[in-house]
């Protein structure tokens, strides 16, 4: 009659079976603890463990824009003339391209520096640097471009790095500011402005530059090429500190540093907050206490690239 008994010869198999339970377990928490796992409590979003997650900080780099390209207030916009001002720290050319095929604008952004000076369709001047310099731009007559939609745009400002400055540009620096410009007609009754602003960088990328939803007295004077800055604008949510954090994707500038962890949806429009990035530096001015508080909050979070 047999024994049932554990004999020796089965130790092995034993301690290998619970060797491999071991690496499992061991393997599960490990992938528990790098996952995220989101649930609800209110309006906050929590992990696995119960901690609380807070949206990601963008570490962006500073990028210097060489150039400035802004239409003048109170000036009347038309074909006969568009009265704008222009500021640049380095040698470049300028170019004007009145009915740009939108389509053919695109693709002669997206090629080489060179074969932009070289195109066609443009006639550079050079220039030297200058502070705010007034511009005049006109037609003899104005461009008949049709009901919209258009695949043409009334006007298009090009400002173009000098090359002989560009040997020692990192590849995130700008080569080139491009301004899409909207003239009013009969046929088309958006007020004219500016339409948009394109970054062209030494490594080729091509960026479009976007305004920021500032919070205060400056929501109503949106800046084209860049942030619009409001250093007087206080946090929508406690009103004691000055606002400093852009939401994304929302473009919302509307909290300070502190109340940006407290919250996971944009006070304005509600929707998810993804990421942020800082229009100011508000850390400096922070007492230690509340750094220490906020780098608690980080510390163990997230991992910064």
């Amino acid at each position: 009659m047999g024994s049932t008994g554990l004999t020796l010869a089965d130790l092995p198999n034993i301690f290998i079976m619970i060797g491999a339970l071991v690496a499992l377990f061991v393997m599960l928490i490990i992938l528990l603890r790098n996952m995220e796992v989101i649930g609800i409590v209110g309006e906050g979003r929590v992990d696995a463990w119960g901690r609380a997650m807070h949206p990601p900080r963008l570490l962006m780099q500073r990028v210097h824009i060489p150039f400035t390209f802004k239409l003048m207030e109170n000036e009347p916009i038309g074909y006969s003339g568009v009265s704008c001002s222009v500021t640049s720290t380095v040698r470049y050319f300028q170019a004007s391209w009145w009915g740009a095929p939108v389509r053919e604008l695109h693709r002669t952004l997206w090629r080489p520096l060179p074969d932009i000076l070289a195109s066609e369709h443009l006639s550079f001047d050079a220039c030297n640097p200058h502070d705010e310099k007034p511009l005049r731009l006109s037609l003899d007559e104005p461009l008949q471009l049709g009901a919209p939609p258009r695949n043409c745009y009334p006007l298009v400002v090009i400002l173009v790095r000098d090359q002989r400055d560009t040997a020692e540009l990192r590849p995130d620096d700008t080569v080139a500011l491009v301004t899409v410009v909207h003239i009013r007609d009969e046929h088309c009754p958006l007020p004219s402005g500016i339409l948009a602003q394109y970054l062209k960088q030494a490594n080729g990328n091509l960026s479009c530059l976007k305004q920021l939803y500032v919070t205060g007295d400056s929501l109503h004077e949106p800046e084209y090429g860049g942030a619009a800055h409001a250093p007087g604008a206080p946090c929508c949510v406690c009103a004691a500190r000055p606002l400093s954090r852009a939401l994304l994707p929302c473009r919302h500038a509307c909290l300070c540093a502190d109340c940006l962890y407290k919250l996971h949806k944009c006070p304005i429009c509600r929707s998810p907050i993804t990421s942020y990035f800082s229009i100011r530096n508000e850390e400096e001015e922070m007492d230690p206490k509340q750094r220490t508080v906020i780098n608690r909050r980080l510390f163990n979070l997230f991992h910064y690239h």
